[in-house]
């Protein structure tokens, strides 16, 4: 793995499944998820495919990145579907 100099070095590439969205999304989606800083997930999502760390070390202040991983990811879409769905039955049994 090369280690990155540019900022944009990785953009095009995809990862197999997002776990926030649940499908595959291009590098610049997690490098600029959160008001142009990285995905709070970013690390264990490209850790196999790129060279991550050194990436992040070489694009972001260490402060930077310490405010994008106390960001609470939130959990993969499908655990909120079946979240609203059992509040959803939870209200109709109360209604009944």
């Amino acid at each position: 793995m090369d280690c990155p100099s540019s900022l944009i070095v990785y953009d095009e590439k995809t990862v197999w499944r997002c776990p926030k969205l649940g499908g595959s999304v291009p590098f610049k989606y997690c490098r600029t998820l959160l008001q142009g800083m990285p995905c709070p997930s970013v690390q264990s999502c490209w850790e196999n495919l790129i060279a991550i760390t050194d990436f992040l070390e070489q694009n972001y202040s260490a402060e930077k990145l310490e405010r994008v991983w106390k960001e609470q990811p939130k959990a993969p879409k499908v655990d909120q579907l079946f979240d609203l769905i059992q509040k959803a039955k939870d209200a109709q049994s109360r209604n009944r």
